[in-house]
């Protein structure tokens, strides 16, 4: 009998592109290039954009400092503040400049944990045939796509609180905010979803996350995003990127194994600092190498040893996985 062979790449012979968008959460800026130095090979990336939006001269220090340890990172400053027009039009220039790439972004408050890009690959090879599915996202609890996803979670083990919570939009909700943090830093939500049922794959037609991947299939539909207001109203990426899968019918895969850390909404951030201490968020993050939830997809390759130790990129060790320096 002859034999089936799969001969598309291995998703660690795909070299994406990473955009970083950052502004002025300096605290948040730091813990997403220390999760993305623990948890990932850099190596993969062919090229890492760290966008800066009119950053402090402290700001500026930290991300030379991160260009200055991976050969690949390219610092770009943008100004005047605000998404639009300043970051919409440099997100135009890269995206056109690598339309047959594949792009991950993220935000500068999302926190990857281990093995988050092998799952996002993985799914991405999965589906990269199929063109109405252009985008893979990893799921964030602090997200409106991520409470769809973690909702029977919620019901299963939080119903009181479920309960209680406002009814309000996830990003306009500082009580959900805290809620998952505190659930996330004090009993160990994460293990509870990874050992519950669920489906590999969510398909949504909507994004809310800051932690995105897409290839040509969407840059064809979606570029050159409007940097200018429609009738005194300001659209952002987000609100273009949605506006593209709905006319054009897109479906958005959510891999429930690829978990990124949101860390707040703008209108929730101060409620959310003034209960949870970003230090606990800090020591939560840089210590998840050592949690057995975390587990490599078996689709793809194991990632390459790492010289800070083995594992694939993790700094394994309580007194390296908790390194609070980032400059080094």
């Amino acid at each position: 009998m002859a034999r089936i062979i799969d001969i598309t790449p291995p998703s660690q012979d795909i070299h994406p592109v990473l955009m970083i968008l950052t502004s002025h959460r300096l605290d948040c800026f730091l813990l997403c290039v220390k999760c993305l130095e623990l948890y990932t090979d850099l190596d993969r990336f062919k090229k890492i954009y760290v966008l800066a939006n009119e950053v402090d001269d402290e700001h500026s220090m930290i991300i030379k400092a991160f260009q200055q340890r991976h050969s690949n990172v390219i610092d770009i400053h943008i100004t005047p503040r605000g998404l639009v027009p300043a970051m919409v039009s440099m997100q135009n220039f890269i995206l056109a400049r690598h339309r047959r790439d594949v792009i991950v972004r993220l935000d500068e408050d999302i926190f990857v944990t281990p093995y988050w890009l092998d799952h996002l690959m993985a799914s991405y090879k999965i589906h990269r045939r199929h063109d109405q599915v252009p985008m893979v996202t990893g799921l964030s609890p602090v997200s409106r796509t991520g409470r769809q996803c973690m909702e029977r979670l919620f019901r299963a083990h939080y119903p009181n609180e479920r309960r209680k919570l406002p009814d309000l939009p996830v990003d306009r909700n500082p009580v959900y905010h805290r809620f998952v943090w505190e659930k996330i830093l004090g009993d160990d939500l994460t293990a509870k979803y990874f050992e519950m049922q669920r489906p590999r794959h969510f398909y949504l037609s909507h994004i809310t996350e800051r932690c995105l991947l897409w290839d040509h299939r969407l840059m064809d539909a979606l570029l050159p995003m409007s940097p200018k207001s429609v009738q005194g109203v300001t659209r952002l990426d987000e609100f273009l990127i949605n506006s593209a899968l709905r006319r054009n019918e897109f479906k958005a895969v959510v891999n429930t194994a690829a978990l990124v850390h949101h860390f707040s909404h703008a209108v929730a951030e101060d409620y959310l600092r003034s209960h949870v201490s970003m230090d606990d968020v800090w020591w939560h993050m840089t210590g998840l190498g050592d949690s057995p939830a975390y587990s490599r997809p078996t689709t793809v390759m194991p990632l390459k040893p790492h010289p800070r130790g083995p594992g694939g990129g993790h700094a394994h060790g309580p007194a390296r996985a908790r390194e609070l320096r980032v400059l080094t």
